[in-house]
């Protein structure tokens, strides 16, 4: 059903007009006007597919509603047979004319002029729509496009375009591509793409003009201009494509232009980076090797060739445990470092090409994808061949420096034993008597016995735990009752240094994992050095209690104390404490004993000490140790020239 307007004065034509849709029986809805402003009423509130009207009527002619009306068919029916005013009306718009004659025969071709009318609107339409949706396609685009024409001068450019060189629409149309885009070589020379002595060479101005030429596109090429953009001079990357096309038949050219400064800067940032890596790489004073998912080398550097002995491309693809002893590399792989991702100096073997076997510090890098799946490792591999060598010669040497200073000390013991019975012998007057002169040497020969025989017992003890030598005897014990012996086996010795001795123990202390003679020895030698080191008339002091998973054991004295600067020093051997006014006699092993049986039981020992106020010694003892260190590695030691050096 199509719906109608008509606008005519003649009332004889109106009636003819309804008699004739009615005796034909067209799908017509049609109103009728007889003046130009009923019909401008009409068409404010209702819509029309085709209208029909007069040229001339009484108050204006057909080209007043043409100029009010753009997107309705206007159909012209006159009886006025003149060729300007069918002239007049189409070019204002009207889709045909129709002449009116007596007989009114014109009537006959109504349909089919409506039906010409109403089709030819939808194929405008859907045009419109389409040029509209490629307009709108065009200026959505992300990608700079503009079109130019024969003579360069830009006569479209889309959003991206108005965005990447900050350009308004107006000051991009109609201008020459370089004056448009702020090319400097024109800004400089006043004057387009091509009319400079600068232009000549311009790429971008020889790839248009070169599409424009052959008729043949271009795509991807990549050029540099010089432009001038808010008032600053850049250099920026573009990557153009150009597509020869004909519009409004004239020969154009459409460009897209992309920016891709940022990508080229990357890309030179990745190519300096790939060089650094390569020098790195190449001169690295280790071997760096590459191994696919495969376990196959892939790439290594100039040093892994020297390491092995290889030469170019031996190496490439050969499994990477060919490299390796039998079994080697399958212990590499039980450190699982797929799954921990990185492992740091293992310490291993590899062979030479010439069979020979180096000893290797190794650090592997998992490498994966985006997706988590492993692709391959690198591995930094040093020669420790030399090192390992050094520390079994160390090892060696160690071992015997042990046995020589055990040898030593065990023989120092036999004869020190007779001389201090024979010195007891003598003072107890068995062989006769003696008078106090004698007397006075005798015992300071006994106490030098005695001092000497200390540091041989201090010495063998230090030397079995730094050599790792001595085993802990673990077993449940009660440290309230190792507290109790040790207070009374040391109650004599305060009383002779005129020092009270009191110990502080709590109820239901847990009973816990550790060697009962070690710990003794620890205690003994804690509260013996309290003793020694407080003034008559002083106090030293024990308790323990417990703190969460430990024993906490603390040793209090109101003595001497410690200066600042010597606390870092004091668990160190033969370390004693520079006293001007007072030395206290020592072999400077007994807290550095203490230390490492302490640290051997999983615990730990701190101090706190002032000068002239007293020292606490704490040691934390776990109740049920984790693991037990089997014993501590000596390092540098000088226990035998620490030993000699010292004055008994």
């Amino acid at each position: 059903m199509y719906r109608i307007l008509l606008i005519e004065d003649d009332e004889l034509d109106q009636m003819s007009f309804k008699r004739y849709i009615t005796a034909e029986k067209l799908p017509y809805e049609y109103v009728i006007v007889s003046s130009i402003s009923e019909a401008q009423n009409v068409l404010k509130s209702e819509e029309f597919d085709v209208i029909l009207t007069d040229f001339t009527l009484g108050d204006g002619t057909a080209l007043d509603i043409l100029d009010s009306v753009k997107d309705i068919p206007i159909v012209l029916t006159t009886g006025a047979r003149d060729e300007d005013v069918a002239v007049k009306a189409w070019k204002a718009g009207a889709y045909d004319y129709l002449s009116k004659d007596f007989e009114r025969k014109y009537l006959k071709a109504i349909p089919k002029t409506i039906e010409n009318a109403i089709r030819r609107r939808k194929v405008e339409e859907a045009l419109d729509k389409k040029q509209k949706n490629l307009v709108a396609i065009f200026d959505a685009v992300p990608i700079g496009m503009f079109l130019v024409d024969e003579n360069l001068y830009m006569t479209r450019a889309n959003n991206a375009i108005r965005q990447m060189f900050h350009k308004e629409y107006s000051q991009l149309i109609g201008r020459r591509v370089g004056d448009a885009l702020g090319c400097i070589n024109h800004i400089n020379n006043e004057e387009g793409c091509g009319n400079t002595p600068a232009c000549p060479g311009c790429s971008f101005r020889k790839a248009v003009q070169g599409v424009l030429d052959s008729d043949k596109s271009i795509f991807g090429l990549e050029i540099r201009p010089t432009l001038k953009i808010d008032g600053k001079e850049i250099v920026p990357w573009f990557r153009i494509s150009a597509k020869p096309v004909i519009i409004d038949n004239k020969k154009c050219v459409i460009v897209a232009i992309d920016d891709v400064t940022e990508r080229k800067k990357a890309e030179n940032d990745r190519l300096l980076a790939e060089e650094k890596y390569r020098m790195i790489f190449e001169n690295s004073a280790a071997a760096i090797t590459l191994v696919d998912e495969q376990e196959r080398l892939v790439s290594w550097n100039t040093f892994m060739e020297g390491l092995l002995g290889y030469e170019g491309e031996e190496l490439y693809l050969m499994p990477v445990k060919t490299l390796y002893p039998v079994g080697e590399w399958e212990k590499i792989r039980t450190f699982d470092v797929r799954q921990k991702g990185m492992q740091h100096h293992l310490e291993t073997r590899m062979v030479k090409k010439d069979g020979g076997v180096i000893d290797v510090d190794i650090s592997l890098s998992v490498l994966k994808d985006s997706d988590g799946n492993t692709t391959g490792s690198i591995g930094i591999i040093r020669d420790i061949t030399e090192r390992k060598r050094a520390e079994e010669k160390l090892k060696e040497t160690m071992e015997l420096k042990s046995q020589f200073i055990s040898t030593v000390s065990h023989e120092l013991r036999t004869p020190l034993a007779a001389m201090k019975e024979g010195l007891g012998i003598v003072l107890d007057e068995v062989v006769g008597e003696i008078n106090e002169k004698q007397k006075k040497f005798l015992d300071i020969a006994k106490r030098n016995a005695d001092r000497l025989g200390a540091l041989i017992n201090d010495v063998l003890d230090f030397q079995k735990l730094s050599a790792g030598k001595m085993n802990l005897n673990i077993q449940d014990s009660d440290i309230a009752q190792i507290v109790s012996e040790v207070h009374e086996t040391m109650t004599l010795y305060a009383k002779k240094h005129n020092v009270e001795l009191v110990s502080e123990l709590p109820e239901n202390l847990p009973m816990a994992k550790f060697d009962r003679a070690k710990i003794t020895q620890v205690l003994t030698n804690l509260i013996s050095n309290a003793i020694k080191f407080t003034p008559e008339n002083g106090m030293a002091s024990v308790n323990v209690r417990q703190q969460n998973e430990e024993l906490v054991i603390s040793v209090h004295d109101t003595g001497m104390g410690i200066p600042k600067e010597a606390l870092p020093k004091i668990f160190e051997r033969f370390y004693r404490v520079n006293r001007p006014d007072k030395q206290i006699q020592g072999t400077g092993l007994g807290l550095a004993i203490v230390h490492k049986i302490v640290i051997m039981h999983g615990g730990r020992i701190d101090v706190e000490s002032e000068v002239d106020q007293g020292t606490t010694f704490t040691v934390f003892l776990p109740i049920n140790p984790k693991s037990i260190p089997a014993g501590i590695s000596a390092k540098n030691d000088n226990i035998l020239e620490n030993t000699v050096g010292k004055n008994p």
